[in-house]
């Protein structure tokens, strides 16, 4: 039974939300947190789980997606790479300009000492990437093989770290190789670059079309899945549900605000950074919590009704998902509810596809 990658993902991914499981903590825990983790259980305890009543689940229509793969779209994914892996030109006559790549050692340093995580060596920086704070990247335009310059930046006031957020520093560069791009060639010896199993550009060109033809039907498989699930959520009612998102909700609020915490920000740092106020980030939060809650409801009542138990080569197929042997390190991480319930997901969707009616 085909199991699809993209699926296994969100799944594992919802399940831990739904059960409401953060990363396992190895180290020992301290009082503090195990009169917390009591407090959370029993607050869990008093919101009573919600309710599903199903619509019918069998026979349901799904289209057969078209998995169709061409040879323009071959060549557009070639195009992608190649731009994606440029020829580097070493410059020596020159002065570094917008889309060189730089190689730079660099300290940024606050009142005249280094601070956290603004130091670094050899590192290559596209110019015009706008990977660093304003005026960085603009201060290197013009700058000479060697050349050492103090670059006088402020960082902006929404910066995740508040301990640096609209604070002035200085940055001590120093330049020690230019590379222009260039755009690479289709030959045989940027194939074998690229590829571990193709040497000739035909031979690339057969293996880029049939990785498109397998996430073409991977994708399929996706999408089947997803149609049978949105017409469940339209055909099914719930009871019972707003107490048990609200509840979820506020525990995720929690760790996220404790997490945040540790790394010197604050929940409206993080919703800036996504382009969204506090509130909205709760309204967002809220929507995939109702989301995954439904979904885990609704397959949990299908296994029941069909008698799908989740087994070892069902938790393997959710290991094989990260390249892992066994679901130990996942079990790890997430937890035992969240993996086995990640696997009955896919194990119900698998099982409403095989039994719908494809239409074309």
């Amino acid at each position: 039974m085909k199991r699809s990658k993209r699926v296994i993902v969100c799944v594992l991914a919802a399940a831990a939300v739904a059960a409401g499981c953060g990363k396992k903590d190895t180290q020992e825990t301290t009082v503090a947190e195990t009169t917390a983790a009591a407090t959370e259980t029993e607050t869990q305890a008093q919101v009573q789980k919600a309710t599903v009543t199903l619509g019918g689940y069998m026979g349901l229509e799904i289209q057969e997606p078209d998995t169709t793969v061409t040879d323009e779209d071959v060549e557009e994914q070639i195009g992608y790479i190649l731009s994606y892996n440029p020829e580097e030109i070493q410059v020596t006559d020159r002065p570094a300009q917008d889309g060189d790549v730089v190689n730079i050692d660099y300290v940024g340093m606050k009142d005249g000492e280094a601070f956290e995580g603004g130091t670094a060596e050899g590192y290559d920086l596209e110019l015009g990437s706008d990977s660093f704070i304003d005026g960085f990247e603009d201060g290197l335009i013009g700058a000479n093989v060697g050349e050492e310059l103090s670059l006088e930046l402020t960082f902006p006031e929404n910066y995740g770290n508040t301990e640096l957020a609209g604070q002035d520093v200085v940055f001590a560069v120093t330049v020690n190789e230019i590379k222009e791009l260039k755009d690479a060639e289709l030959t045989d010896e940027f194939v074998q670059k690229v590829s571990q199993t193709s040497k000739t550009v035909d031979e690339y060109r057969a293996e880029v079309k049939k990785t498109l033809e397998d996430n073409a039907k991977e994708d399929a498989e996706y999408q089947k899945q997803n149609d049978v699930i949105e017409q469940l959520l339209a055909f099914s009612t719930f009871e019972g549900l707003d107490a048990q998102v609200d509840s979820e909700l506020e525990l995720q609020m929690e760790e996220m605000e404790a997490a945040l915490k540790q790394s010197g920000m604050t929940l409206v740092d993080y919703a800036t950074m996504f382009g969204m106020d506090e509130s909205g980030l709760k309204d967002m939060m809220r929507s995939d919590i109702e989301s995954n809650i439904k979904v885990g409801l609704i397959t949990e009542e299908i296994a029941k009704k069909e008698s799908l138990e989740v087994d070892d080569e069902a938790r393997m197929a959710i290991a094989a998902t990260y390249g892992l042997d066994s679901p130990d390190e996942l079990v790890a991480t997430y937890g035992q509810d969240a993996v086995d319930q990640a696997a009955r997901n896919v194990m119900v969707m698998e099982f409403l596809v095989e039994n719908a009616k494809i239409v074309e």
